[in-house]
């Protein structure tokens, strides 16, 4: 309603401009500054896209497979609040999904996680004399909701699978003060030369594996005597956004990255994360959706197919060795999904 009540009255207001051309600008300038002023306050909304798959089978013939079903999707939200002099950016997203396959060669019935991600972000911003800087604080924390064993299953396979995370096991939590630029709507600059990174595990035997970048102590020899509960790194952080739109508002683009790079610990290698998404609209709030995303954290291990076979078997120990046909190393977690999307303002 609040949205239609804006579109209204500018439009009646660039109608008015129109007949009243002949009594200079002045008053076109009244009329923007109306426009301006009602679209201050909160602006709330979000979206839900999923993707589902399945295939039945019942007694299959030979080399036809196994019979597979697949449900996930993504989930956001937003809460924004604009006025004269100053700006507050909220958002909360999950991604979520999860398919079970069973074969003769996989008879486990449970369902293997493909994604979960939660993420929450906060930014407030105070105007510096001009309408594109702000002074401006930064807040992003990101976890996961489901819990999951180390076969990498929702529910364990046997007497010898653990836990390997869960929520809050890990977390991710940034806080960095700094300089937003903001030179129109549509794109968005944030640097902070000083940024607090924490990485914490909430679970002490999930902390024991040392595979979610919490910090270890080791003796003189090098060797891990101690996994701590958390990691504290203290560097500098750099965040970019763009979101427009095209072709009379059918095609939607968003994009985001983040780097941050920390002063304790090798400050070369930096941590980012890339994000896009881009939505065809069809109908009604209904879109198609393709998300694109790359994460890279030096100090959190991935898993590595080390046969290649398409397949990641890494079995995490309790004491952080891994066993299986693949490994845990360093490198970069690629996401892709296309999801059919329900988008809408509260």
């Amino acid at each position: 309603m609040k949205a239609l009540s804006s579109l209204l009255l500018l439009f009646f207001a660039l109608l008015a401009g129109l007949n009243a051309q002949e009594a200079g600008d002045s008053r076109l300038g009244e009329i923007n500054k109306m426009a301006a002023k009602d679209s201050l306050g909160w602006t709330m909304g979000g979206g839900i896209g999923l993707d589902l798959a399945g295939m039945g089978l019942l007694n299959p013939k030979v080399g036809a497979g196994g019979n597979r079903l697949g449900i996930g999707g993504l989930g956001s939200l937003y809460a924004n609040r604009k006025e004269d002099k100053w700006f507050w950016e909220n958002g909360l997203s999950l991604q979520l999904s999860a398919q079970r396959f069973k074969s003769a060669a996989n008879p486990n019935s449970g369902f293997q996680k493909n994604l979960d991600v939660l993420r929450l972000t906060s930014r407030y911003g105070h105007k510096l004399g001009s309408d594109q800087w702000f002074v401006a604080a930064d807040f992003f924390a990101q976890t996961l909701l489901l819990k999951t064993y180390s076969s990498n299953y929702l529910s364990a396979v046997d007497e010898n699978d653990r836990v390997v995370a869960k929520f809050f096991s890990p977390v991710q939590i940034t806080l960095s003060p700094g300089i937003n630029y903001k030179p129109d709507d549509h794109l968005s600059f944030f640097y902070a030369p000083f940024g607090m990174q924490l990485i914490y595990v909430a679970d002490d035997s999930i902390a024991r594996t040392g595979v979610h970048g919490n910090d270890v102590t080791r003796d003189d020899a090098g060797s891990i005597t101690e996994y701590k509960k958390s990691f504290l790194g203290l560097g500098s952080e750099f965040k970019a956004a763009y979101n427009n739109k095209y072709f009379n508002d059918r095609l939607s683009v968003t994009t985001g990255l983040r780097l941050f790079s920390n002063y304790l610990r090798e400050p070369q290698n930096i941590d980012v994360l890339f994000s896009n998404n881009f939505s065809i609209a069809i109908f009604k709030g209904f879109s198609l959706d393709l998300l694109g995303e790359y994460f890279y954290d030096h100090d959190v291990k991935v898993q590595k197919d080390v046969n290649g076979d398409g397949i990641y078997e890494v079995t995490v120990n309790a004491d952080g060795t891994t066993s299986g046909p693949d490994r845990l190393g360093r490198g970069g977690q690629w996401t892709g999904a296309f999801l059919l999307k329900y988008s809408m303002i509260f």
